[in-house]
């Protein structure tokens, strides 16, 4: 039995088959410490059927074997940690362990990085010492520092279950007035990455309580790892009550609210990457490089005069064009979008990267990783460089990369650079007041969507990626939203409008299943002011899952809340036409007549329903109305041609037939009209030779169902029909 299928049965709580296939497992692995925990839930559970054998009835007993079954699930993700590590020794999770066998202790980790602090923070306030000194020992404490760092990650994030005294060295890093935010950031990331390989109650809760320390590097990230993890592994740890205690502590604090909703929206933001990643790539990109500059033709300079005279308008200057993709590029941008996501992840093969930590660091002007960069700030180019890498939307790595970049352009690098943003600053601009005023932005809005950013790249980037649980993957099947479990929904449902305002944006970025448990949840409220709004919007989502029937059934209720909506009127006469509910159809296009008497589109719409219904006189005077409106539209002169015959205006309907012919002689359904034109006139030979050579199924098919609605009114024998359909079909065969 596989681990997926133990987890399975464990959910069931099934423990007759799965107690002894996990004692064997544990048992064949040799983890002593597991093999006591599975033995004493073994023993207790033994103990339970021993005493209700003998007759005793515990209230408490069926609490009591569930929570051994959760037990067993997170003994479980840590059998098949073991196993993995042994059966995947070059994986990068047993190498990242292995390396660390010459580091005594996590507390000898913390011991070291706080110490390393403190050396730093005296040497480069040592103003006694030499400036070469100086560098020494500042690049041999910083060589020390970056390796404490890695071990630091790796020791956190393939540690096992934290107990107390891990808690207690946690809390000690996490607090300390010497340890620097970015290296508390990347603590963080180790122990979201920890949580993702298997769940630890005392790590979950760390992160939260980690979100209450006033920095924003560490508040966001705790927020953004508690959140994935606590999202993922909600089955596992949903008997923990301690949680659950702790999260509803938060239920009145607004501030944390905020950020809970706005940290899933932008999770959920990045799983649009790929649209929007292929939408840059395939539709604003092409048109924005047509505009860099003109092509030249026939290999003379190309003359824009000569271009303007004859009046041609080449596309390459088409600035409307331009301004209208710039436009949204830059609003998908605001909206959370990562637009640089395709344009970096080529960016990646850096030897920086090879190490997992990096992915995670925050950007430092700094890093002992880029020395070349404060060769370049003095530089020529340097408050170029400074002012993309401040001012830029880029997240962390993607300014690494720009970085290893720069370095490696050289100096005709440099100053190509340097004369393209120089075309891009209006000459009233001071270059100096815009790299002065340019600052690393640490607002928690910037930090959670670059962090985000961030793990992204890392899950879908990093060459290894194969090794990890990707959370994204997750979340792309199954957004995360408030109605996720229990636990969320208690938290965050009392924020109505918060809520609304996040279904509106699952609903915005195609999100539909989701979205619509939400609108469902909203729409219980008989007494909100939205109500009408919020079944358009469960209407729109079904409709979007192919829900056709209970898509109508929501407009139909949106349109007795809110009479006489053009949007839902539009929609449910659209999907009764679709659905062959034209009676229905006919009624909501009559309606949106109302609002919009003039609409040749809806007069076309109305009158083919109305046929479909046989309603033909009634059709008829709005088939003359669209053509007063639209008098070359073919789609309508066909629809009024068939109601003139159906009518008995045969010659009337000729004239509109000729002209569609004169447009089209090849007009499959111009052809048939005038063919039943001929068989009514009893022109039986005519009507045939008519179509004869041109009979596919679909004409046949068409025909047959038109000549059906003739005979229904009397218009034709049916014998006639039959044989003239017959003659066709054999003909065609």
């Amino acid at each position: 039995m596989d681990y997926s299928c133990i987890t399975s049965k464990l959910k069931e709580y099934n423990l007759a088959e799965t107690f002894p296939e996990l004692r064997r497992k544990v048992s064949s692995l040799g983890i002593w410490s597991l093999t006591e925990k599975v033995e004493n839930l073994w023993i207790t559970y033994q103990q339970m059927m021993q005493f209700m054998l003998q007759g005793f009835h515990d209230s408490q007993s069926e609490k009591i074997r569930q929570d051994i079954c959760h037990q067993l699930e997170i003994i479980v993700g840590r059998l098949e940690r073991f196993e993995r590590m042994a059966k995947y020794p070059s994986d990068k999770y047993t190498q990242a362990r292995k390396n660390l066998d010459n580091v005594p202790s996590f507390e000898s980790i913390v011991s070291d990085m706080e110490k390393l602090a403190l050396e730093l923070k005296q040497v480069k306030g040592d103003e006694l010492i030499r400036e070469s000194v100086r560098q020494y020992h500042l690049e041999r404490l910083e060589s020390l520092h970056e390796s404490a760092t890695l071990n630091l990650f790796n020791w956190t994030w393939t540690s096992e279950l934290w107990q107390n005294a891990d808690v207690n060295q946690a809390n000690q890093f996490i607090f300390s007035e010497h340890i620097s935010s970015n290296d508390k950031a990347v603590f963080i990331s180790a122990v979201t990455l920890s949580l993702l390989e298997f769940v630890d109650i005392a790590k979950l809760l760390f992160l939260l309580d980690s979100y209450l320390v006033d920095d924003n590097h560490v508040s966001q990230r705790a927020l953004i790892g508690f959140l994935l993890a606590f999202y993922i592994h909600f089955n596992e740890i949903k008997t923990c009550t301690e949680i659950e205690n702790r999260l509803s502590i938060y239920r009145d604090d607004s501030l944390f609210l905020h950020d809970v909703y706005a940290a899933m929206m932008q999770l959920q933001m990045s799983c649009t990457t790929d649209s929007v990643s292929s939408k840059i790539r395939n539709d604003i990109m092409p048109v924005l490089m047509r505009g860099v500059m003109p092509k030249k033709t026939s290999g003379q300079d190309f003359n824009v005069n000569e271009w303007m005279k004859n009046g041609e308008n080449p596309e390459w200057m088409d600035n409307e064009k331009m301004d209208k993709k710039m436009h949204e590029m830059a609003d998908l941008q605001l909206e959370g979008a990562d637009v640089y996501y395709a344009s970096f992840a080529t960016l990646k093969g850096y030897s920086f990267f090879s190490q997992i930590p990096h992915w995670f660091y925050p950007f430092s002007f700094d890093s002992i990783h880029i020395p070349e960069l404060k060769k370049m700030l003095e530089g020529s180019a340097g408050k170029f460089i400074k002012l993309i890498l401040n001012g830029s939307p880029f997240c962390n790595s993607d300014k690494y990369s720009l970085c290893f970049t720069f370095s490696n352009l050289g100096q005709m690098g440099k100053t190509a650079i340097e004369d393209q943003i120089s075309n891009q600053i209006p000459n009233e601009m001071d270059i100096n007041d815009l790299t002065e005023n340019a600052e690393l932005n640490t607002s928690k809005k910037d930090i959670r969507r670059h962090y985000i950013f961030d793990l992204y790249r890392f899950f879908y980037s990093y060459p290894y990626k194969q090794q990890f649980k990707n959370p994204f993957d997750i979340l792309k099947k199954n957004p995360l939203t408030p109605l996720s479990n229990p636990w969320l929904k208690h938290l965050l449902c009392a924020q109505k409008e918060d809520l609304a305002q996040y279904a509106d944006f699952l609903m915005r970025k195609e999100f539909y299943k989701a979205s619509l448990q939400i609108f469902n949840v909203l729409a219980e409220n008989e007494f909100d002011s939205h109500l009408a709004d919020i079944w358009q919007k469960k209407g729109f989502c079904h409709q979007k899952l192919g829900e056709k029937t209970e898509a109508i059934n929501a407009y139909t209720v949106a349109d007795s809340i809110k009479p006489h909506s053009k949007w839902t009127l539009i929609h449910l006469a659209s999907l009764c036409f679709s659905e062959q509910k034209m009676e229905e159809a006919a009624t909501y296009y009559k309606d949106l007549l109302d609002i919009s008497p003039d609409s040749s589109k809806y007069l076309l719409s109305a009158s083919v329903a109305l046929m479909h219904c046989l309603r033909f006189e009634e059709a008829l005077p709005l088939l003359y109305k669209a053509t007063y409106l639209d008098e070359n539209s073919v789609s309508i002169l066909r629809q009024l041609a068939w109601c003139l015959i159906v009518n008995t205006k045969q010659n009337e309907a000729m004239t509109h037939i000729l002209k569609l012919l004169a447009i089209d002689c090849n007009d499959e359904m111009a052809n048939v009209l005038f063919s039943i034109v001929l068989i009514l006139d009893g022109k039986m030979m005519d009507a045939y030779q008519k179509l004869r050579s041109i009979a596919t199924s679909s004409i046949i098919t068409d025909l047959g169902e038109k000549l059906a609605i003739l005979h229904r009114l009397n218009r034709i024998e049916n014998s006639n029909r039959i044989l003239f359909l017959d003659a066709l079909q054999l003909n065609n065969d």
